[in-house]
């Protein structure tokens, strides 16, 4: 039992240690912790995670392709147009669009890309922007959990199987979807009317004041893309056009 907790100390101290000094040091760290464990408590190393493995390397691929064919640019760029439309209810979609961007793309790091055109909607419309931006930072890592290309949900199901449990993939998301939604719209609701409103925030304008901060207000939206989607051709189009040299 005490040889356990000393196990569990280590794990934790080489956790705590690596998020102190960033990303890279996270795993070289952990890596240091693994073999004190090995080397000096005797652990046996299991086998290495390939599939999870492969299945990050899918996700970072079809995520790769979609970014150079420009699908992600029309992700964001739709996403933008819901979110300008109705900026009164920002504090709700905005975690809805990253959500649905995490689920569609399996990574959670969409939302860098939308999170600047959330912050700036919230301050022209005079919402603070912490009440939609805290909501959506949380669902677009929520949403790994209802992406089917995910890995942290095929190796749910993996791990399901190896100890005798038969549950499939969209099993899973017929729960987690549907919990997940109805979770991030009671965080929502709680951070609706969170903090003063900035017309009322002394400490808000008290920094806007400032000849700095007047500058970046008024230095417009943040840029985003403005690549130009061709529209689909119609079956009539398709079906009129002469036939091919080759053919």
């Amino acid at each position: 039992m005490i040889t356990m907790i000393i196990e569990l100390l280590v794990v934790l101290l080489a956790l705590y240690v690596g998020s102190r000094y960033g990303s890279l040091a996270l795993g070289a760290i952990s890596g240091i912790g693994l073999a004190i464990l090995v080397f000096g408590f005797g652990m046996k190393p299991g086998n290495p995670p390939t599939d999870v493995i492969y299945i990050i390397i899918a996700a970072v691929t079809c995520a790769g392709i979609m970014q150079a064919s420009g699908g992600m640019d029309w992700l964001i760029q739709v996403a933008e147009r819901l979110l300008r439309k109705h900026p009164d209810r920002i504090t709700f979609y905005a975690p809805l669009c990253t959500f649905f961007l995490t689920v569609l793309v399996g990574t959670g790091h969409v939302v860098y890309t939308l999170m600047p055109i959330i912050c700036d909607i919230a301050l022209k419309k005079g919402i603070r922007p912490e009440r939609p931006c805290g909501v959506a930072s949380i669902a677009s890592q929520v949403g790994i959990t209802c992406s089917p290309i995910a890995a942290a949900v095929v190796a749910f199901v993996s791990i399901s199987a190896a100890n005798g449990f038969d549950i499939s993939i969209p099993q899973v998301l017929c729960v987690s979807i549907p919990s997940c939604i109805i979770g991030l719209m009671c965080a929502a609701a709680c951070s609706y009317k969170r903090g003063l409103d900035l017309d009322k925030d002394p400490e808000f304008k008290k920094r806007i004041s400032s000849p700095k901060a007047t500058s970046m207000s008024t230095a417009g939206p943040p840029r985003r893309s403005t690549r130009k989607f061709p529209p689909a051709p119609s079956v009539r189009s398709i079906s009129s056009s002469p036939p091919s040299p080759s053919s």
